[in-house]
């Protein structure tokens, strides 16, 4: 298995990232043999999108606390 460059990781961290789990599959069903997608862009793409849930999630808790917060006072 050969590794793929820094830009690749990035690019299929960005799918990942603004695809969500749509992204990931879409690109899982497209991947090619050749385009880093067996050589760790999977791991990369899914990468994004835990980044992507988790930062979601620390939004909606801090939306959350902001909204209660302003409701009692």
């Amino acid at each position: 298995m050969r590794e793929i460059s820094g830009l690749a990781k990035f690019g299929y961290f960005c799918v990942g990232l603004f695809g969500g789990l749509f992204g990931v599959l879409a690109a899982w069903f497209m991947g090619k043999d050749g385009w880093g997608w067996s050589e760790g862009g999977k791991l990369f793409a899914w990468f994004g999108c835990l980044f992507w849930l988790i930062v979601w999630v620390i939004m909606v808790v801090t939306g959350g606390i902001a909204t209660f917060l302003a409701f009692l006072f």
